[in-house]
């Protein structure tokens, strides 16, 4: 009887054939726009500010939609009990489509402010939903292979929709550029609504609006604060007052949720050290890609003398990698559950030994090193992707599902904006005597890439002593 049991599949939300397809490329059209969404805005910033005369606003313009998803991230795991799985798509994708429509047509500043931080609220109450479905519909040796699909969406998504973005924004058409993330947003809002049933959570939900509260101004006050840091100064009061701000913030949000019978961010989850320890392994994982991303053409074209194409280029590899390898990874991944943990070795491990070759760049460097480099932390990606959120939800309850699902995306999403922190300042201290020399600049990139090398190899020990033998007494169990 027993082993009966064990064959049967175990699926939260049983859906036909048919309809689990629907809502699966529902899923994976979601996070194909929310990709294209965030690399459209990071190229057509410039122009669309230039339009409406405000190029002393791109860093604002930026911090509002990544304050927005930060701030909506946990909020929407709770939502989604409140109000259901399929209407937490369903509403704030509607949100968001309305909002990019009328961003197109727009061309005042301040309703351009507003109409960017409603769309970051709204994909913040939604990015995490694809998974969270993911996770119910799916057994759970198919879950890995599922994130796999939305790991490639966002690859697709976020290549796609620069390069399209740019040659449209370049051909005179920036409204359809601008309108481009829609169409898959719309499509994927009609797929999950009308094949997927509104599941809520069973019994009476309560939204904490003291946790809401002061989890907005904590990480308002934080987050402003690390971004306008090193540009004002991190002496400046201002600065000092939005990190005194969100940090007492923060001490009262605790003890909100110690208290609440319905918390936001339940406390309880942070006793399962499994969980706990997949967070922080989650957030190692997604440090370094500030340091690629920023750092890496800077390295390129100011010391190695690279051109701005052959810098805007060293990522094609990188991007080609985890368009198709995730989902092969996560086929991988779902067939034993011994390789979840491999997988998450090759996360940090393939991304600690390509950090610390760049971080002994100089002018006589190939940029192939570069693109090599980068390659590999592809790989590491692709397996970052399809291992720690199906493992972080194997360790849930039923209950907790959608919380701590969120609360995943959440830490992962903020591990960018701590580490542009953190990598400003070692870049800033190398290259404070003189910003142009390239000896200091050489200076700079190399603190920051071994510095994202040794967060790296923190990430491989935790792998290796804390996640392994944990999933090893699982399966024992």
């Amino acid at each position: 009887m027993a082993n009966e049991q064990q064959t049967q599949p175990q699926v939260a939300i049983p859906l036909p054939k048919g309809k689990k397809n629907a809502v699966q490329i529902g899923c994976i059209c979601m996070m194909l726009s929310v990709a294209m969404n965030g690399l459209v805005f990071a190229t057509l910033t410039s122009p669309i500010l230039e339009s409406v005369n405000a190029m002393g606003y791109v860093a604002l313009f930026s911090i509002l939609g990544g304050m927005g998803v930060s701030i909506m991230t946990p909020i929407g795991g709770k939502l989604g009990d409140l109000i259901g799985r399929r209407n937490i798509v369903v509403i704030p994708g509607i949100i968001c489509a309305v909002c990019g429509i009328a961003f197109a047509f727009v061309r005042s500043l301040v309703p351009l402010m507003i109409l960017r931080l409603l769309i970051g609220l709204a994909q913040g109450a939604f990015t995490a939903a694809p998974y969270i479905i993911a996770g119910l519909i799916n057994e759970r040796k198919d879950v890995p292979k599922a994130m796999g699909m939305l790991a490639t969406a966002i690859a697709v998504g976020g290549f796609g929709g620069s390069i399209i973005a740019g040659i449209l924004t370049d051909m005179g058409l920036l409204k359809v550029a601008i309108l481009m993330p829609a169409v898959p947003l719309i499509l994927g809002v009609v797929l999950i609504g009308m094949n997927m049933p509104n599941v809520k959570r069973e019994g009476k939900v309560s939204i904490d609006i003291p946790g809401i509260i002061a989890l907005v101004v904590a990480l308002a006050g934080i987050l402003l604060a690390l971004n306008f840091g090193s540009a004002m100064g991190w002496g400046n009061p201002a600065i000092i007052a939005g990190f005194v701000i969100g940090i007492v913030a923060l001490v009262v949000l605790v003890k909100i949720e110690g208290k609440s019978a319905e918390p936001l961010i339940p406390l309880k989850l942070f006793k399962n050290s499994q969980y706990t320890v997949l967070l922080i392994v989650g957030f190692i994982c997604y440090f370094y890609q500030s340091a690629m991303n920023v750092y890496a053409p800077i390295g390129a074209m100011k010391v190695m003398g690279a051109s701005t194409s052959a810098a805007g280029a060293l990522q094609m590899p990188r991007t080609i990698i985890t368009i198709f390898l995730p989902t092969m990874a996560g086929v991988w991944v779902g067939k034993k559950a011994s390789n979840a943990w491999k997988a998450m070795v090759v996360g940090t491990l393939f991304v600690a030994v390509p950090m610390a070759v760049m971080g002994f760049t100089t002018p006589s460097t190939s940029i192939i090193i570069y693109v090599v480099a980068l390659t590999i932390t592809g790989i590491a990606e692709s397996c970052r992707s399809v291992a720690i959120t199906p493992s972080a939800q194997a360790t849930l309850q039923p209950a907790d599902m959608g919380v701590g699902t969120s609360l995943v995306n959440f830490v992962n999403s903020l591990a960018n904006t701590i580490a542009a922190t953190v990598f400003g300042v070692a870049y800033n201290l190398s290259t404070a005597a003189d910003p142009t020399n390239v000896a200091n600049i050489q200076n700079g990139v190399n603190s920051v890439f071994r510095l994202a090398a040794i967060v790296a190899v923190i990430g491989l020990v935790l792998v290796i002593f804390v996640v392994r033998p944990k999933m090893t007494a699982k399966k024992a169990e």
